[in-house]
């Protein structure tokens, strides 16, 4: 693309162009083809977020990894990817978007190779830590590309597509990681989920080199050094703590880095305004944030993502450790969701150019009418829950995330001007990530803690059933009493417990009692125990974070308010 037909892509015109412009800037079939390449590599990207979460038990098993270093191979990939967003972005601005997709798309491969091949759990933490920054070099050009390629109801529709793809790859991702993992194709195990990443990002590569124009800032920035650190910097400050607090018992250190966050992130504001004063070229682009819509945007997108990603974990943490499901039948319950992703993409794109920010808020609120959904669908259904009685809440979650996701792209990057799209797209795709982290860490916190608090109360009111069973079985009166408190001090060890798939101590102790009875029924009965009280507590403690979910989407529906309305997004090809 020309340097002339980059400054003709702003969406933040006010006038109606007339059909016939709007006819001349339809893309041409290469551009749309050049889509489908970036956008399978945005899925394999955004997919290695979610499918890593499915393989990690096996990751532990296989290369006797620590807890943390499990912990790291999640969370290490977050961290770089989010920390190298702004500087990818205006890597793309100086050399080229297309140029740095490609070559982000071969180390995104070459990493995977690596993280393949790993021998133990040191390796493969370094060797995430590499493939999330060479993600945080491709993804930003993925939404440069498409904003200076395509123009008002074709960006809306492109930014759509984008929106359905990050919906899809971070819902399927444990269903094809299940499905990997559960059919072992070549006897590769584990290694499978990034071994898949290969023949896609060739193709990604190959197909980008041919389909997309290349495109670069007319005004060719340099790549701001000391703004690059401060940045990155700050954006690890933040992300590092929340990621690791839990672990840490959010000790005196994590609170200080948080702390130490917010005079680097001035630093960094300072250097970016002199530079700019200067006649420099910032990493971040200053006067995007002038008209506050891009501003606005970032916060929108922030809350929105604060939501969306925690829910996920905490629900196939429940599924697996509560109901202990298979990853495969875990990956199954995704299934609707995914569903109702696909169904709303192609709702909210013909939405969009009418009813501009709506379609955000009618998504939050579909989202959140799937949320309490599934809030009754635990409490009538604790014991027995199936991917059936799943399935409306999830359909409906689906729907609202799909049209939040097909949206918010196109909300926040409304505003941003040609030459600094590559500058604007590392900004959100980073705050993106950023209310990622700070969900996780917020509802974590909330989810298991509710876990590990409440875990003696929820054992103590299954006593009396527990008590009965024993009856059933002929225990002793004195036996009986004596697994009653040893079923307790098992549930609660258990549910504290840092790795809740080891057997904790009083637990094997629990089992050696109630075998010493030498009654079967009452082994069974223990079991039963155990069993019916741990998805019980599981079922209430994930009820309760849901909570949460609601009013961080009640929360996104008010701040869209604060958005330009944006009826008609045909303007931006006038503008």
């Amino acid at each position: 693309m020309s340097d002339a037909s980059m400054s003709d892509t702003g969406l933040g015109g006010a006038v109606e162009p007339a059909a016939p412009v709007a006819d001349a800037q339809a893309p041409t079939r290469r551009a749309w083809l050049g889509l489908a390449v970036i956008l399978l590599a945005a899925f394999m990207e955004l997919l290695d977020v979610t499918v890593v979460t499915v393989a990690s038990p096996e990751i532990q098993s296989s290369l006797q990894a620590s807890y943390a270093q499990v912990q790291w191979i999640l969370a290490g990939y977050q961290l770089t990817f989010a920390a190298g967003l702004v500087a990818g972005g205006r890597l793309g601005d100086i050399f080229g978007c297309r140029r740095m997709f490609v070559w982000g798309v071969l180390l995104f491969s070459g990493a995977s190779v690596l993280c393949a091949v790993a021998a133990n759990g040191t390796q493969i933490v370094l060797f995430r830590l590499l493939q999330g920054l060479a993600a945080a070099l491709m993804f930003p050009q993925v939404l440069s590309i498409i904003h200076v390629t395509f123009t008002g109801k074709h960006r809306a529709a492109a930014f759509g597509a984008l929106g359905g793809t990050t919906g899809l790859a971070g819902i399927a991702g444990p269903l094809i990681g299940g499905v990997l993992i559960h059919y072992n194709l070549f006897g590769t195990d584990w290694r499978s989920v990034f071994l898949i990443n290969i023949p896609i990002g060739l193709v990604a590569a190959i197909g980008a080199s041919m389909l997309v124009t290349e495109w670069k800032s007319e005004q060719r920035p340099r790549l701001d050094l000391w703004g690059t650190a401060l940045g990155t910097a700050a954006v690890a400050l933040v992300i590092f703590p929340l990621v690791q607090g839990r672990d840490a018992h959010w000790a005196w250190w994590i609170w200080t880095l948080l702390g130490l966050s917010v005079p680097v992130l001035f630093l960094f504001w300072l250097h970016q305004r002199g530079l700019e004063r200067r006649g420099g070229s910032p990493v971040v682009d200053l006067s995007l944030f002038r008209g506050g819509a891009f501003g606005t945007g970032l916060l929108v997108e922030f809350v929105c993502f604060a939501g969306v990603s925690a829910f996920f974990l905490v629900l196939a943490v429940t599924l697996q450790a509560g109901y202990a499901w298979s990853p495969l039948r875990t990956g199954a319950a995704f299934l609707p969701i995914a569903l109702g992703t696909g169904m709303a993409s192609g709702i909210a794109i013909p939405l969009l150019p009418r009813l501009g920010k709506r379609v955000l808020q009618i998504g939050a609120a579909v989202m959140a009418g799937g949320m309490a959904t599934l809030m009754f669908t635990l409490h009538a259904h604790p014991h027995d829950l199936s991917l059936w009685t799943l399935a409306p809440a999830g359909l409906l979650i689906g729907l609202g995330l799909g049209m939040i996701v097909t949206t918010v792209n196109d909300v926040v990057l409304a505003e941003a001007g040609g030459p600094s799209a590559g500058s604007a797209a590392g900004v959100q795709t980073t705050v993106g990530q950023a209310g990622n982290a700070v969900g996780v860490a917020v509802l974590g916190a909330i989810f298991f803690g509710l876990l590990s608090g409440n875990a003696t109360a929820a054992a103590r009111h299954s006593v009396p059933e527990f008590r009965q069973e024993l009856a059933r079985a002929s225990v002793p009166a004195a036996a009986a009493q004596t697994l009653e408190l040893s079923m307790v001090t098992c549930f609660s060890d258990q549910a504290s417990a840092n790795d809740p798939a080891k057997l904790q101590p009083s637990c094997q102790a629990l089992m050696t009692q109630a075998k010493q009875t030498g009654s079967p029924a009452a082994v069974k009965a223990v079991g039963d125990t155990l069993n019916s009280t741990r998805q019980q507590h599981f079922s209430d403690s994930m009820r309760t974070g849901l909570f949460y979910e609601v009013a961080v989407l009640a929360l996104v529906f008010v701040l869209v308010f604060l958005l330009p309305l944006r009826r008609g997004l045909q303007a931006g090809a006038a503008h």
